[in-house]
């Protein structure tokens, strides 16, 4: 029994039957006046066919090959999911006034949860009149279902009228539980499934807006049982393999199945048949995935001038900034990245990033017209389009107390956003990620205590680079081979580095460094090393290491200096 609340539900099912048709024809309309049948790409079976097609007994569910073979004047066109996809959402946009609860319902329809939209949609033969006026103007084909249940609105959108199917009587509580007869039951060949396949493509052929026979229907939440009882099984959206093994029992009327104890269908068929009733009919839920819509921050202006100059180009961008800012601050939203087109040249374009969101208006200009004054020639243009590419939440800032500067913010958050702004305009001119800086990393290995890393404003300014306890260089570079010419104990005497020969007069070490042994990874080759401090005559300060090898002769290194 279903309570009080579900009784207040109401789903509206948007079926656009031709769209595959469509999505074609608006690229190709001269290929209307053909035979047409749109398929999947890498699909075998027909989806949608025009008039003409029809007109050649030709239907949906039909092969794609067998169709061509016998009727060789027919154009066959394939469709992307991608491309439905796409132009789904675009017809979603429209609905989105009506209610925020919207899925994509397949690749040709629109569910709609417009329970408490009354004040938005009003009744439901207003709300029908204004989805197909709508469409009908953008010559799309829609045919609209409303019931108390997403399955039940689906329903009849589709097979509101297929009642009037003759189907064979059989005494079918007999049929279920006539043991003899379900294993006498074989699975259906190909032939047969393809037959069931087109007799199931009667109802998803396309229809005018015009045929009485195929209009937009609505059926009140307490009558949903009634009006579906006559419906085929189809209606209930099951796989075709289903369809097929209940037609193959005589079940062929969503009535025939609602009459038979559920416990004999969950025993022959499994029990997805029997909740798929239920939630048809409102006694289970039934989950709604909507999409979340994401509001679009583009802004576009067409070129009026009869000479196209960088101070007139600056004009037009500065108007749609404004706009974008205005609109960024009514949602409370950030920009982090934005881009500039300019139309019909589509390689040129102007990528700005910030390191940290804004919406501040002066930021954003300063730093378009700095890229802005980049490009060489703005010629052959005809509009520019402004598009906000990542948005984001705007975050409460931290008022800082007792200090005084622009909007009582913190001296802190006013340094952060200079320097984002300095890189902002940098990246402008040189490109992104090109400014690099230092961070520190806890290694006792040398080269494991620093990297170059990408430069992050939220990084403290401050000096956070801590000394280390042992004397290290403040140069640093790659081990360098040193010829060595003599030994004096365990350190060198004269040696020759970069083509220059040395003399040393005062070492201090070692200082033994050895490998990470606890790290397993081999391909890591360092090995045991003496670092000295090496002071030669000429007054250079070397850091200087010997490298500990048991199988050959231990080498020499420069890997710093001091000066």
């Amino acid at each position: 029994m279903m309570n009080k609340i579900k009784l207040k539900n109401r789903f509206a099912s948007i079926w656009f039957p031709q769209l595959p048709l469509e999505t074609i024809l608006s690229k190709e309309p001269l290929l209307d006046s053909l035979p047409l049948v749109v398929s999947f790409s890498g699909g075998e079976e027909i989806i949608c066919a025009n008039g003409l097609a029809k007109k050649l007994n030709i239907s949906a569910g039909m092969s794609t090959k067998e169709t061509l073979t016998l009727n060789p004047h027919v154009i066959s066109k394939t469709v992307q999911h991608s491309d439905l996809k796409k132009k789904l959402i675009k017809l979603f946009s429209f609905t989105y006034q009506f209610t925020p609860l919207i899925r994509l319902d397949g690749y040709d329809s629109l569910m709609l949860d417009i329970t408490g939209c009354e004040k938005f949609t009003g009744k439901d033969e207003d709300f029908i009149h204004q989805l197909t006026t709508h469409f009908s103007k953008i010559n799309i084909l829609s045919i609209i279902g409303i019931a108390g249940t997403q399955g039940a609105a689906w329903a009849i959108a589709r097979f509101q009228n297929s009642s009037n199917r003759k189907q064979p009587r059989a005494n079918l509580r007999k049929i279920i539980n006539d043991q003899s007869r379900a294993t006498r039951i074989k699975i259906p060949s190909n032939r047969d499934a393809e037959n069931s396949q087109r007799k199931l493509s009667i109802f998803n052929i396309g229809h005018s807006v015009n045929d009485p026979m195929h209009r937009s229907r609505t059926i009140d939440n307490d009558k949903t049982e009634k009006a579906l009882i006559s419906l085929p099984v189809e209606a209930l959206n099951l796989e075709s393999t289903d369809v097929n093994l209940l037609n193959l029992f005589g079940i062929y009327k969503v009535g025939d199945l609602i009459n038979i104890d559920p416990t004999s269908i969950n025993r022959r068929f499994g029990n997805h048949i029997i909740k798929r009733v239920r939630q048809v009919l409102g006694k289970e839920t039934e989950l709604f995935n909507k999409i979340v819509w994401e509001e679009k921050y583009s802004f576009s202006t067409d070129l009026l001038l009869e000479e196209i100059t960088l101070q007139g180009i600056s004009g037009f961008i500065k108007t749609l900034i404004k706009k974008l800012c205005d609109k960024l601050k009514k949602n409370k939203k950030l920009i982090r990245r934005c881009n500039v087109k300019f139309p019909p040249n589509n390689k040129l374009l102007i990528e700005i990033n910030f390191s940290n969101p804004t919406q501040d208006k002066t930021k954003i200009e300063l730093v378009m017209l700095e890229k802005l004054k980049s490009i060489k020639s703005l010629k052959n243009i005809e509009a520019i389009i402004l598009e906000g590419v990542h948005i984001e939440e705007a975050r409460e800032r931290q008022i800082a107390i007792n200090v005084p500067g622009r909007d009582y913010t913190s001296k802190y958050l006013d340094e952060e956003e200079k320097i984002s702004l300095l890189m902002a305009r940098i990246e402008a001119r040189l490109g992104k990620n090109k400014v690099k800086s230092f961070a520190q990393h806890h290694s006792h290995i040398p080269e494991k205590t620093f990297s170059l890393d990408e430069f992050k404003t939220k990084r403290k300014t401050g000096n956070e680079w801590q000394k280390s306890k042992f004397i290290r260089p403040i140069l640093l570079y790659s081990p360098d081979l040193i010829n060595a010419t003599l030994y004096r104990d365990d350190y060198l005497n004269k040696f020759s580095w970069r083509g220059k020969k040395y003399k040393t007069c005062y070492v201090r070490g070692p200082e033994r460094i050895a490998s990470e042994w606890w790290n397993k990874d081999k391909g890591t080759n360092f090995r045991l090393r003496d670092y000295w401090e090496v002071t030669t005559t000429c007054g250079a300060r070397l850091w200087m290491f010997e490298e500990k090898n048991k199988i050959s002769e231990n080498r020499w290194f420069v890997h710093g200096n001091f000066c």
